[in-house]
């Protein structure tokens, strides 16, 4: 008992004492920096409620699920309105709640909703092509849908946040296979992975994200287990890193994933508001972001998405706006 209020107790020193271990950066001098950043809370053209996720097309065309408004709207790069589609309902072209939204090929536009168990597909101009998923658990059936990645063959990954799994599927959603069960890290552990084993590879507690990096690994922000972790495209447990905290290279929250011009690995961090720089292996190289409302600071980032001009995409959930930055 004496031993385990000892681990509590140092678990908490280091989860509330370690920013400072983070205060040299190799990617300092470079830096990422704010540009611009984009609408309000409202539910008018460029105006959110509650952003969730974003994603930018081969034209550099960006796409944002505004949640509480039902819709996805889409944007230039500059952040100015182009065109909008959705409204509530769970017909075609409806939303309950869409969530992940990812661009396939030729441009084809993928949003989960969360409530309604489904995956839909868009043209770019927002019309509607198909939808697949049902309510379950069964293979190709989903409970809660968060998150959603294409890989450059058009194979669509889902993330099927409360089945605690990846689905795959091709790119007209016929099902293809699955991994993952749920799995939680205690915190203490988490905290203190690098003293204590932190096991449960290939466990999920309510991830939210999956992405397909440039070496076409699939990488899912496994939320609640505060870390990211890294599969092949079958499903194969390759490696992961971070753990609860406070500092470089450390999460509360893992809420989305990307990838840069030069192959690094960008991670939303949300109640840390801010996000963190990895090389490919998962070495811990900078971060950006405090909370705030001010430009360049979160109020809890739920998305990412870089462009092919080297632009990066911030869905900035309680703010209500989407910020760009660039190196």
């Amino acid at each position: 008992m004496k031993t385990l209020r000892l681990v509590a107790l140092v678990a908490v020193a280091l989860v509330t004492a370690a920013p400072g271990l983070a205060a040299e950066s190799p990617l300092s001098n470079e830096g990422i920096h704010y540009t611009s950043m984009w609408g309000r809370q409202g539910p008018g053209p460029g105006e959110f409620q509650y952003p969730f996720d974003v994603a930018v097309d081969s034209d550099g065309f960006v796409y944002v699920t505004d949640t509480g408004n039902h819709r996805v709207q889409k944007f230039n790069r500059d952040g100015e309105f182009v065109l909008e589609w959705g409204s509530q309902g769970t017909g075609s072209g409806q939303f309950l709640k869409p969530t992940g939204i990812a661009i396939g090929s030729n441009d084809t536009v993928y949003v989960a909703d969360y409530f309604a168990d489904t995956i839909q597909q868009f043209t770019r101009d927002g019309r509607f092509v198909k939808k697949w998923g049902t309510s379950g658990k069964q293979e190709g059936q989903f409970d809660s849908p968060a998150g959603l990645a294409v890989s450059r063959d058009g194979t669509v990954y889902v993330m099927d946040e409360y089945n605690f799994r990846v689905q795959k599927f091709t790119a007209a959603g016929q099902f293809l296979t699955t991994w993952g069960k749920k799995g939680k890290v205690n915190d203490i552990i988490s905290a203190l992975n690098f003293l204590l084993p932190d096991e449960r590879e290939g466990e999920f507690y309510y991830a939210a994200r999956v992405a397909v990096g440039p070496d076409h690994l699939v990488y899912v922000a496994d939320s609640y287990n505060n870390r990211v972790q890294v599969f092949t495209p079958e499903g194969k447990f390759l490696r992961k890193w971070g753990g609860l905290g406070l500092w470089g290279g450390r999460f509360r929250v893992t809420s989305d994933i990307a990838f840069d011009q030069a192959g690094h690995i960008l991670v939303a961090d949300f109640y840390n508001n801010r996000v963190q720089i990895f090389e490919a292996d998962g070495t811990y190289l900078d971060q950006f972001g405090e909370q705030g409302s001010e430009p360049g600071q979160f109020d809890g980032p739920t998305a990412l998405a870089s462009s092919l001009s080297g632009d990066l995409y911030v869905a900035d959930f309680h703010n209500h706006r989407i910020q760009r930055f660039r190196r």
